[in-house]
């Protein structure tokens, strides 16, 4: 499979000093903001007071709110890529193993940054239609993640080679990211666990080559 492709992202709009706190304090605040309320209630003003800073430092660094609010989300998806590609290198006993810690690390990453929930309001898919699919970054990381699993299974014995090893990993893939769509969009359930667990399981044994070698950690 073809690594994920190379997209355009935001920039500052003035390279803010390495490690400057007061940059990632901005970013920190307006996440917990735009989680909390969303993007149109969420205001300048306010994110400057949750992060210590003036207001027009806050413009020094970003053009405008929806610039910041980009710079915010690209954060969110590479740090979500980056799990994704550290569980998909740690060793592991089986192919099994490994698809199971990136379904679970990648699902408890989406669920635990408030601010995702907000990307599926309609004012934010709007306001990113326009911004080099950025939220596709992360989809497209876990799929060539997945599928790099996938080979390593074939050649093991591990993985079924009667299925296409990148239509497998589109499923998958496609699974868990409209699994976290359902996740975000409603409150949570007694029993979501126990849905996870059917999912990752149901997941594991549509490629495993033998559904019994499949063991949990």
């Amino acid at each position: 499979m073809p690594p994920a492709p190379r997209l355009d992202r935001p920039t500052p709009r003035r390279a803010p000093p390495s490690g400057s706190e007061k940059y990632d304090a901005i970013l920190d605040a307006a996440e917990a903001l735009f989680g909390a309320h969303g993007f149109q209630k969420a205001g300048v003003d306010e994110i400057a007071a949750g992060a210590g800073v003036s207001k027009p430092l806050i413009y020094r660094y970003f053009t405008s709110k929806q610039h910041l609010f980009e710079l915010v989300v690209d954060r969110v998806i590479s740090e979500w890529c980056e799990i994704i590609v550290a569980e998909g290198a740690r060793t592991t006993p089986s192919a099994a193993h490994t698809l199971r810690r990136i379904v679970r690390a990648s699902l408890a990453f989406a669920t635990s940054r408030e601010v995702l929930r907000g990307l599926l309001a309609r004012e934010s898919q709007l306001m990113l239609a326009g911004y080099s699919d950025v939220l596709e970054r992360g989809t497209a990381t876990l799929c060539t993640v997945v599928g790099d699993v996938l080979a390593r299974g074939i050649r093991a014995g591990e993985v079924r080679t009667d299925l296409d090893r990148d239509l497998m990993a589109k499923v998958m893939t496609e699974v868990c990211v409209r699994f976290v769509d359902q996740l975000l969009a409603s409150a949570p359930e007694p029993d979501q666990n126990e849905l996870l667990d059917t999912i990752v399981e149901t997941l594991l044994h549509g490629v495993i080559v033998k559904p019994d070698a499949i063991t949990r950690t």
